[in-house]
């Protein structure tokens, strides 16, 4: 089973089978890291690490880095030797290094006041052929965790939340497979240059009590730039599983680009863009879109009446901005202004099998993410970063929260917010309808594109909604040629749009459904692919969870 190592004592011999003697880690803070006990304690390890140089990433043994992805995938953890394994209704498991996954991280229990070291033991795995046990490194180490816990209405354990490569963890609802995922910093992306990565050293996993589903790691994140403490609080969920998040970064330099709360996904084919021939699936996406829940200066304007000091807080003073996913043949970045920002997330919206008619992936049962701040983020822009996507095993999509005011290395930056997952649509954007579904017709000689886009919701449902209503409809790089408006009987709107193409780069466009002046709908924006891109089949093509 996995092996744990008591703090206070200078050595216990572990003997594994084919390896000798697990020696003491030989980091010049051991006696920090075992220190930590809580997130108070953490947060000054970070400091301290903080003020020395970052330290160097691990070097991954060649053995372990010429791995291919299905070497990779002949490892796996034995369950019955994770920690608390039929003890708790939480149990952690470990990652193994390999192929892509480089890092060396350390990984800590407390329990009691008391700190211990999951130690690596290849005993805790399994090695399929032909992979040579003896081969492995005894010391190849860990590469990440992952929590796997029990769920009222379900049997036996789930796979709930993993941490694993990099700042990069996923979560799932018990209602939904793991899709798109998130990632506690990022540090210039999205530019013209090499993106730092900041990555979690270290990980101390508080036991949880006997009767208890929620769950709290601690984290010590590194990288040149930063350092920083991160604390992630899982409440697990059938419906919805929520990760509190809590973090005190220092800066040891101030980045060009500092990109908190980042989440990222993957979009290949779906509305708007056709798959390739040889693929008959009609859509491939672990995210159709971005939704954000934002507070301009004209939203507070319009609602600066209201008597209740905290009704500008509401959702029904927000405004809704959807920004449906394309795949242009470069990579793009598209920004949205915010004055105060509730929230954001990528939404997988459309649940119906048959919109992707996938039996492996299954990408109906992807999570939809959705990121919410304890309090407003303000004056700074949502940024949707949309690459061309080698094949769907690859993740081409981030969107991530940019301050317009950069980090000084002399104070602290604190955050706090929830990542939810769970299934479809969110649930607080009410009274307003949504564009659930479009479609884009591209002209044979490439110069207009006609596009239909169906919205649905509550404001619609009254007889007389087509009397007062109008489109609203602003266009970039693009003249407006035609637009209606239509009501399907079930009780949908369409709204048929014609334009006309200025030039060879995408056209860029925003439709809101206005009542008397008013909006009744979010904000349905869409950079528009000129043509069909060129797909290229890679050498492996079908994605395998």
């Amino acid at each position: 089973m996995v092996h744990l190592r008591f703090v206070m004592v200078p050595l216990i011999l572990l003997v594994t089978i084919g390896c000798p003697p697990m020696s003491q880690a030989s980091d010049r803070s051991i006696g920090q890291w075992t220190d930590v006990v809580d997130y108070g304690s953490l947060c000054t390890l970070a400091r301290q690490v903080a003020d020395g140089p970052a330290t160097p990433r691990s070097v991954l043994p060649e053995v372990l880095a010429s791995m291919q992805y299905d070497d990779y995938r002949r490892i796996s953890f034995r369950p019955k030797h994770a920690v608390w394994w039929n003890e708790r209704p939480t149990s952690l498991e470990t990652f193994h290094r390999g192929f892509v996954q480089r890092d060396k991280v350390r990984i800590f229990t407390i329990s009691n006041g008391e700190t211990q070291e999951v130690m690596f033991s290849k005993s805790d795995f399994q090695y399929q052929p032909p992979l040579i046990p003896d081969a492995i490194p005894c010391d190849a180490g860990h590469a990440g965790l992952k929590l796997v816990s029990t769920i009222d209405g379900m049997s036996g354990g789930q796979e709930l939340l993993t941490f694993l490569g990099a700042s990069y963890f996923r979560g799932r609802s018990g209602a939904t497979h793991y899709g798109a995922s998130a990632r506690a910093l990022a540090i210039d992306i999205a530019m013209n240059r090499e993106e730092e990565f900041p990555f979690f050293r270290g990980f101390w996993v508080i036991r949880p009590q006997h009767d208890q589903h929620r769950v709290t790691v601690l984290a010590l994140l590194d990288s040149p730039s930063v350092a920083g403490a991160y604390k992630f609080e899982l409440t697990p969920g059938m419906h919805e599983s929520q990760l509190q998040v809590e973090s005190t970064l220092h800066f040891r330099s101030t980045p060009d680009k500092v990109a908190l709360a980042p989440l990222t996904s993957m979009w290949i084919w779906g509305d708007g863009l056709d798959g390739p021939p040889k693929d008959a699936r009609p859509a491939v996406h672990d995210s159709d879109g971005l939704l954000v829940q934002h507070r301009n200066a004209t939203t507070n304007r319009r609602h600066s009446n209201q008597l209740d000091p905290d009704a500008s807080s509401s959702d029904d003073a927000s405004e809704w901005t959807w920004r449906a996913f394309a795949r242009q043949s470069y990579p793009s970045v598209s920004r949205i202004a915010v004055d105060q920002l509730i929230g954001f997330g990528l939404m997988q919206r459309n649940r119906s099998f048959y919109h992707y008619d996938d039996h492996n992936a299954r990408y109906d049962l992807r999570p939809s993410v959705w990121v919410t701040t304890d309090e407003a983020w303000t004056d700074g822009v949502i940024e949707l970063l949309e690459l061309p996507g080698a094949h769907e095993g690859v993740d081409n999509i981030a969107a991530y929260w940019v301050p317009d005011s950069k980090p000084t290395v002399d104070e602290p930056v604190q955050l706090n917010y929830t990542v939810s997952f769970f299934a479809g649509d969110y649930g607080r954007q009410v009274n307003v309808a949504r564009a659930t579904h479009f479609d884009v017709k591209r002209d044979s000689d490439e110069q207009s594109i006609d596009m239909t886009i169906r919205f649905s919701g509550t404001p619609l449902d009254k007889a007389h909604v087509l009397a007062h209503m109008g489109v609203d409809v602003q266009l970039m790089r693009a003249s407006l040629l035609r637009k209606s408006v239509e009501r399907t009987e079930s009780g949908d709107l369409l709204v048929g749009l014609t334009f006309q193409l200025e030039g060879e780069s995408p056209p860029e466009l925003a439709v809101q459904l206005v009542d008397e002046g008013k909006p009744v709908s979010e904000r349905f924006t869409y950079l528009c692919p000129p043509k069909q891109p060129e797909f290229v089949y890679p050498a492996v093509y079908t994605r395998t969870e």
